[in-house]
């Protein structure tokens, strides 16, 4: 999906501002993805830094499937009355969640999570020396699974070749957990470092944070904090930040008339009475897209 020219212009002056980009969801599917593809390349195309996309991108989405995954496990958990923090509970019942849990279908799982207060925010900060992802949900993690998590990206970032995974995780012959060591190489091989992502849970939020570099003047949290700055970890975010957007993406909604996931921008959640005079027939007058009302309208 490629960005319309107002939303060029828009995205051009908000980021000439130095604006962050929020981009909200519940689910993790390939519309969700495309926005985040076309966001943060058009920031990086800005700054003149568009090698760091490749990598960016394949380790994002590493951790938006990761996030994505832990709000669906929450789900399922809950469903099950089971207690997601208990570490023998993650144990003896993830083989059930993969075999039960139906990842196919997103769009079909989206009331659901929604209705449970599930969600995936990703926000992209951005400056001349560099931009910081911050990928954020809203599940229960054990502390188990993040020791896990930390004894792995330590090993990821050390790696120099993807034979030296498969030595450490020979049990995961799919690869399924290898995309982050893959994105670290990519990082090193064009002279990144990868050791700027960190994780914490704070305010019921899991948050992953990923700081990419520009150049040698940018400076990571981890070194701010250690010249003496006073400075969260994470950057708190207000509730207002939290449901506010600096630069709206494409959202869906499912049109009552003709069952179509639409783009909103041809979406209308309440038809106007002016516009419901000329469409009498018009089986339901909310949550009906353009082609169905178009259809409906008097000449």
């Amino acid at each position: 999906m490629e960005l319309e020219q107002g939303k060029m212009d828009r995205l051009s002056r908000g980021i000439e501002l130095g604006k962050k980009i929020v981009l909200h969801g519940v689910v993790l599917s390939e519309f969700y993805k495309s926005n985040l593809e076309n966001y943060l390349r058009f920031c990086l195309e800005f700054y003149k830094k568009t090698d760091i996309l490749p990598p960016g991108l394949c380790l994002l989405y590493s951790l938006l499937e990761r996030t994505y995954r832990e709000n669906c496990r929450n789900s399922y958990y809950k469903e099950k009355g089971w207690d997601p923090s208990d570490p023998e509970s993650l144990t003896e019942r993830e083989a059930e969640f993969e075999k039960d849990w139906d990842f196919s279908d997103p769009l079909g799982l989206k009331p659901k999570l929604k209705q449970e207060g599930f969600f995936l925010r990703t926000t992209i900060l951005h400056g001349p020396s560099g931009i910081t992802v911050e990928l954020a949900n809203k599940a229960v993690i054990t502390s188990e699974s993040e020791e896990e998590l930390t004894e792995y990206l330590s090993r990821a970032k050390s790696y120099s070749n993807l034979s030296e995974y498969y030595e450490d995780y020979p049990f995961d012959e799919e690869g399924r957990e290898i995309d982050i060591a893959l994105s670290f190489l990519q990082f090193q091989e064009i002279g990144l470092n990868p050791n700027l992502l960190r994780f914490d849970t704070m305010e019921g939020e899991h948050v992953f944070r990923v700081e990419i570099p520009f150049d040698s003047g940018h400076q990571s949290l981890r070194e701010k904090i250690e010249n003496g700055e006073d400075l969260r970890p994470f950057r708190f975010h207000s509730d207002k930040e939290k449901e506010g957007e600096t630069i709206e993406p494409w959202k869906l909604s499912v049109c009552t008339i003709c069952g179509r996931t639409v783009d909103d921008r041809i979406f209308f959640r309440t038809l106007p009475e002016d516009v419901i005079d000329r469409a009498k027939e018009i089986p339901s007058t909310q949550d009906v897209c353009a082609w169905c009302l178009s259809g409906y309208l008097w000449s």
